[in-house]
């Protein structure tokens, strides 16, 4: 945007800008708030100025065009341009209103999601499966044949070591639950511990999956598997699905 086009605020709202460059501004408009918000503080003046009479611009020098008095013309090209500006700049405000509508829904939604990246529950989905896509990386699955409890997980290798994205269904609750790294030289890392309510993630009572984030300083080359365990009372930890990257 060059500064010839914030320039244009001025005369755009006065309406004077022939109709190339009116239609130049408008789609210069609708992506800077900038001039959105100078045009704005233009609407009172613009106002002001509509309400002036054309006979009293012109009582110190009558100038005439075959015929025509310089005010009569005047008058006649304000009143025109007023009606024309008016519709203009009402359709110019509802679209700003719209704009800021949907750009207040997409900035609180991504401040929602940001805000909040250790535990999001996902979309409604049926207790037996989790999203199909939960973030980059390589992509892997297990189902255990005694706990019940379903994993889907993505690894992805970053330069501070692996990022781990992963969902969880058929997990009953309440339970404490951490999430453990296995790695090839036989380490064990525990990257994230959270509770589970009584209502459990991924089951009838609650469809919606169990969504996590997590990171390991760990090489993606040098894990063996990721673990999911339950403690007990004692601090005991027991698997409850064990996913093989």
């Amino acid at each position: 945007m060059s500064r010839e086009q914030h320039w244009d605020v001025a005369s755009y709202a006065l309406g004077v800008l022939d109709p190339a460059d009116s239609e130049r501004f408008e789609e210069h408009l609708a992506t800077c708030w900038v001039c959105a918000g100078e045009l704005e503080s233009f609407l009172p003046a613009v106002d002001a100025l509509s309400e002036v009479d054309g006979d009293d611009l012109a009582v110190t020098e009558e100038v005439t065009d075959d015929g025509v008095l310089l005010g009569r013309v005047l008058t006649a090209v304000g009143d025109d341009r007023r009606r024309a500006r008016q519709q203009r700049l009402i359709g110019i405000a509802a679209g700003v209103i719209l704009i800021a509508l949907f750009s207040g829904v997409a900035l609180f939604a991504g401040a929602r999601w940001a805000g909040q990246p250790d535990v999001v529950a996902g979309p409604t989905a049926p207790a037996t499966t989790a999203p199909a896509s939960i973030g980059p990386g390589e992509e892997h699955s297990a189902t255990d044949a005694t706990s019940g409890v379903h994993a889907e997980l993505a690894a992805e290798s970053r330069p501070f070591g692996t990022r781990i994205s992963f969902a969880l269904t058929r997990l009953e609750g309440p339970a404490t639950c951490r999430l453990v790294v296995l790695t090839d030289d036989g380490g064990r890392e525990v990257v994230s511990s959270w509770r589970v309510p009584e209502q459990g993630y991924g089951t009838p009572s609650r469809p919606d999956p169990l969504v996590l984030q997590t990171a390991t300083a760990a090489s993606l080359e040098n894990i063996r598997a990721v673990q999911v365990e339950k403690m007990g009372p004692d601090g005991a930890a027991s698997p409850l699905v064990t996913i093989q990257i």
